[in-house]
């Protein structure tokens, strides 16, 4: 373009003011770092209206873009919840099957027994307890029974596992039942 003009009138560009540095980069070197602040489409978008086309190659990020980062979060928070459950459960799981442990032997007649929430809060916990109580709100009866203490125990003693209840109220009932 200024090689085409025939006076010193100044030439005007309309563009992205904040992504223009990266055309005249583009330009200059056929490759454009793109600081993690800028996002990849955007710069495309801008490349293209200029009748410019960019390789994968040709663009490279410097960093994390915030989006990928934001994607990345959102993904860690969605797994970070499951572990959460799953730690509950399990922790909740190693309360039953300790209830399980003092109550079965009295209570088995060779059929099975239950341990209801009572029967856990009577067996001697540890100083957390309170606090934990608080996780359980999150813990569904199949997490429950799904946990490695209750089928560990059951496994151990010839049980199969059914736990019934929500943990919202703390009303759980878990079964063990002979295993033929």
């Amino acid at each position: 373009m200024a090689e085409d003009q025939k006076d010193d009138k100044p030439i005007f560009v309309e563009g992205n003011q904040d992504l223009f540095q990266f055309v005249i980069d583009y330009h200059r070197d056929r490759k454009v770092i793109l600081p993690m602040t800028v996002a990849r489409d955007a710069l495309v978008r801008e490349l293209n209206r200029f009748g410019l086309e960019p390789t994968e190659e040709q663009i490279v990020e410097h960093g994390i873009c915030f989006s990928k980062v934001k994607k990345r979060m959102a993904t860690w928070a969605a797994e970070n919840e499951t572990r959460q459950k799953n730690f509950a459960a399990e922790l909740l799981g190693s309360w039953y099957a300790k209830a399980a442990v003092a109550q079965g032997p009295l209570r088995d007649k060779g059929e099975g027994f239950s341990v209801r929430w009572p029967d856990v809060q009577a067996v001697p916990l540890d100083v957390n307890s309170h606090t934990y109580m608080q996780l359980f709100s999150c813990v569904e009866s199949s997490a429950l029974a799904e946990s490695e203490s209750l089928q560990g125990f059951a496994k151990a003693f010839g049980y199969s596992v059914t736990a019934i209840g929500q943990g919202r109220h703390g009303d759980w009932q878990v079964d063990f039942k002979q295993a033929f």
